[in-house]
C-alpha cells in the first residue's frame, strides 16, 4: 500500500516510518498538540525488564516532545489483558484465562 504525507503542521521533528522504511516528517493537525496512541505491554506472566523499557522509552519521547518541542502531549496506553498468548497458556497450564 501507498502511503501518502498528511497535511498538517511540523516543527522539523523526523520520525522512521515502518512503512515507508524511511524517515518522514512528525506531521500534526494542530501546531502546538499532539496525541499519541503506544501499544502497551501484554501482561501474561512475571513482568521483566522489558515491560520497565516500554513505559520509560515512551515517557522519555513524551517529555522531549513536551518540554523541548513544546508540545501539548495527550500520551494514551493500552495496557492488554487478553489476547491469544494467554488463551493459550491458560489452556497448557489447565486453568480459566482469568485465573493465570
Amino acid at each position: 500500500s501507498e502511503w501518502h504525507q498528511p497535511q498538517g503542521h511540523t516543527k522539523g521533528i523526523n520520525i522512521y516510518n515502518t512503512l515507508t522504511r524511511t524517515k518522514a516528517p512528525l506531521i500534526t493537525k494542530d501546531p502546538n498538540s499532539l496525541t499519541w496512541y503506544v501499544c502497551g505491554p501484554t501482561v501474561y506472566d512475571a513482568s521483566h525488564l522489558g515491560h520497565a523499557r516500554t513505559y520509560l522509552s515512551f515517557d522519555i519521547i513524551r517529555r522531549i516532545l513536551k518540554d523541548y518541542f513544546r508540545y501539548d502531549v495527550t500520551w494514551i496506553m493500552n495496557i492488554t489483558d487478553i489476547d491469544d498468548k494467554i488463551i493459550i497458556r491458560s489452556r497448557e497450564q489447565g486453568i480459566s484465562f482469568t485465573d493465570l
